[in-house]
């Protein structure tokens, strides 16, 4: 059994301007920056074996703040953790009264995300079973991993609530396929005036 959180980044100067950013970088806003700051502390008091992010900047630079509290360990980037590939939209402000459900041509589909999460959740089954292990990646794929680990179809993947910036699901994965999600985009180190601890698993 692995332990898993799976975190957004935190919010970027493009969410804050609804511009599109898909497998662009994107840059931490200054509220974006406190946001990580928080989570990493809301982190400090876990025993977190592994930790992964996303190759882009946004997810990396959210999971450095981590490490300021974790020093021991080495932050590993996978591109199977990017966010959905929207290359006519990228860079661009959303058009409006846009909907998910009809992106632009050559955009990767609600199956290609989830082909993506069940690669990354096959890659720690095989590798890290038994550890404790969090995730720095994009909304995108938080609801291809929530669907996944629902073992819902493609068809469900819109209907899942749009996750926040830095907040933090709770799963458990097992290697005969039974996962459980334990909690749901949690953004409680986001209402702390003084960021604690949060002991996410018992």
């Amino acid at each position: 059994m692995i332990k898993l959180l799976i975190i957004r980044h935190g919010e970027t100067i493009e969410n804050a301007g609804n511009i599109c950013q898909g497998q662009q970088h994107g840059c931490l806003s200054e509220l974006g920056i406190q946001q990580a700051k928080n989570l990493a502390s809301s982190l400090k008091d876990e025993l977190i074996d592994v930790l992964y992010s996303s190759d882009l900047q946004r997810a990396i630079d959210t999971a450095n703040e981590i490490l300021t509290f974790h020093s021991k360990l080495e932050l590993q980037t996978d591109t199977l953790l990017r966010e959905r590939s929207l290359p006519l939209w990228e860079g661009l402000r959303f058009p409006e009264n846009w909907k998910w459900e009809y992106l632009p041509e050559g955009s990767e589909t609600n199956e290609d995300m989830m082909n993506r999460a069940r690669q990354f959740i096959s890659k720690l089954l095989k590798t890290q079973d038994g550890k404790y292990v969090a995730v720095v990646t994009h909304g995108g794929m938080i609801r291809a991993f929530r669907t996944v680990i629902a073992n819902k179809p493609a068809s469900d993947y819109f209907s899942w609530d749009v996750s926040k910036n830095t907040s933090v699901s709770r799963v458990e994965l097992h290697v005969d396929g039974n996962h459980r999600l334990l909690e749901v985009n949690n953004t409680d180190h986001l209402d702390l005036e003084t960021p604690g601890t949060a002991q996410l698993f018992s």
